[in-house]
């Protein structure tokens, strides 16, 4: 009899750390939420095909001092978690590369924003955080890895899973050489590479967010920083921008994927397929003549950046954001990081 539960023992044990070893190989689907609105709500709307990570946009270091400004909804955490996703809370250093030298060179403030971070942890039970600093000074590099590994060294002792946003490998000194990304990697738990903006709201030539070719180059440049493939999240954009070109004058505004799909069926406009962009293509002349360019984002653009996921065995996908897509992309996305 006691060799039977000794045996029996064994045998749970091995199924636990079987069942461990799965959830451990899962894949993360995350998608960020920064807006609330009924129909777009995380906590009240159906669970996303595949998604199992959310980050809700609440929380923004706001003085140099450490202080954070937060905009936790307890309810929506409960709601989400209940529906099996995972809340890792966004929190922002304002894009503010004064505020963040400020705070990475002072002791006290590093100290007050972990603090504020544990306490918010336990109030609210979150499950991780991603932190988005972004527009910092390149020689405040290292400071920040610094202030990453002190972060990791606190927060990881609450059990929370730590994610950091950086953006593709360029020349750029404020939005890119502020990282050490292979650095960074080695405290936090994940690394989400923001491989879209590859032509920007201000650039001065119409182009795509995210072309597949850029969105590869960025994912090879990023693995050649020093970051695992099994840290290194591919973050996608359910956006694009509609480009207006007048007068040697070229202006952007983001549209969505629903935006992008009405102004196909209200001109009757067939896009074209853009090999080398590895995405559909439309233009056309508005009223006053001015001429519209668009480079689409939708499930076929999505699916050839998700299919990199595989190529590069990376840890998973994040999309940015909740209530600029079309239904079907969760399918898809799902289908592709999850081989379904």
């Amino acid at each position: 009899m006691k060799k039977i539960m000794i045996l029996a023992m064994i045998f749970c044990m091995l199924t636990i750390t079987a069942c461990a070893q799965k959830r451990t190989g899962e894949k993360v689907n995350l998608v960020w939420q920064p807006t609330f609105t009924n129909e777009d709500n995380l906590a009240t709307q159906p669970k996303l095909v595949g998604v199992n990570v959310v980050s809700p946009c609440w929380l923004t270091i706001k003085s140099k001092d450490g202080m954070i400004q937060e905009s936790i909804d307890k309810d929506y955490i409960e709601e989400c978690q209940g529906k099996g996703y995972k809340v890792w809370p966004l929190i922002t250093n304002n894009f503010d590369r004064e505020l963040t030298h400020a705070f990475l060179h002072n002791e006290a403030a590093r100290k007050y924003i972990i603090e504020q971070l544990i306490l918010y942890a336990q109030k609210n039970k979150f499950d991780g955080y991603n932190f988005d600093f972004e527009n910092i000074y390149a020689q405040d590099k290292d400071a920040l890895t610094s202030f990453i590994k002190e972060l990791s060294d606190a927060l990881h002792k609450e059990k929370l899973t730590l994610s950091m946003d950086v953006t593709v490998p360029s020349n750029d000194a404020n939005w890119s050489k502020g990282y050490n990304r292979g650095e960074l990697a080695k405290y936090l738990d994940y690394i989400v590479l923001m491989a879209y903006d590859e032509h920007g709201r201000l650039s001065k030539k119409s182009g795509s967010v995210a072309s597949i070719g850029w969105v590869e180059q960025g994912i090879k440049n990023t693995l050649a920083e020093g970051v695992p493939n099994n840290k290194l999240v591919l973050g996608v954009p359910l956006y694009m921008r509609i480009w207006s070109e007048h007068n040697n004058i070229v202006e952007a505004k983001t549209l969505s994927m629903p935006k992008a799909q009405q102004i196909l069926q209200e001109k009757y406009i067939k896009p074209q397929w853009q090999e080398q962009d590895g995405q559909f293509y439309f233009e056309y002349r508005d009223m006053d003549l001015i001429k519209k360019r668009v480079w689409q984002e939708d499930a076929a653009s999505l699916k050839l950046k998700a299919d990199l996921i595989n190529k590069y065995n990376l840890a998973g996908i994040a999309s940015w954001r909740k209530g600029f897509e079309t239904p079907d992309i969760w399918k898809t996305l799902d289908s592709v990081v999850n081989k379904r």
